[in-house]
């Protein structure tokens, strides 16, 4: 298990990383727009993945939760821009950083408690989850894995909003009102028609078509039990 002060350096490391890409997009310098150097990308990466292993393994998120720019690092880092494709090497780093925070707000919601659920739905989990069908980066597989993995993301945390946890613990009751905060995060930003988009799409061996269908049978019935 790593220590506060292990933890709290990977903390830092990730939350500089995005203070520096935002005041860089605040500057609106074009020549900034590239200017995330490969060892800064794959140091970010290394550290996202580490914080995501240790959740997992500690099985609590609280560490993560205790540090609200540490979560709004991650919601931030979770469409963090892809690249222009001058050069392939920062290019799949730049798509390891969305992919690793997506696993470390994955893990965050999946063993986190009531509360943990609360801070991410108003952390907007939901709608930046919902632009990774219409940023999905990469190519071919590529693209059609991040389709895949945002779909399986979003179905699972609305079923769990609506139905309740019992594994793994803390278990915790339904939370319609999260639920429904999701849902109209997901509407403003299209997800539902991207949702169904999707149902057409029989990329990834049909694991697309799959998912989507059950992603939109848990946002219909969301649709129904509200009116």
């Amino acid at each position: 298990m790593q220590s506060n002060q292990d933890f709290n350096g990977i903390a830092i490391a990730i939350i500089s990383f995005t203070d520096s890409d935002t005041k860089n997009k605040q500057g609106k310098q074009n020549e900034q727009s590239e200017s995330v150097s490969t060892l800064s990308l794959a140091q970010v990466t290394s550290s996202l993945e580490q914080l995501w292993r240790q959740i997992d393994m500690n099985k609590s998120s609280k560490q993560v939760t205790q540090i609200p720019k540490l979560l709004q690092s991650l919601i931030a880092l979770v469409n963090f821009r892809l690249g222009t494709h001058l050069n392939e090497q920062t290019d799949l780093l730049r798509l390891k950083v969305r992919r690793q925070s997506r696993l470390c707000l994955y893990w965050i919601q999946y063993i986190g408690g009531e509360q943990v659920q609360s801070e991410i739905v108003n952390n907007e989990y939901g709608r930046v989850m919902s632009l990774q069908f219409s940023t999905a980066g990469g190519i071919g597989n590529e693209k059609d894995e991040e389709i895949y993995t945002g779909l399986i993301y979003i179905y699972n945390f609305l079923e769990r909003l609506r139905y309740g946890r019992n594994y793994p613990q803390p278990s915790f009751q339904p939370l319609p009102l999260l639920a429904r905060i999701t849902e109209e995060h997901m509407k403003e930003e299209g997800a539902i028609e991207e949702i169904e988009a999707q149902i057409n799409n029989n990329g990834y061996n049909g694991r697309i078509l799959y998912w989507a269908t059950r992603a939109k049978s848990a946002t219909l019935n969301r649709f129904i039990h509200r009116r």
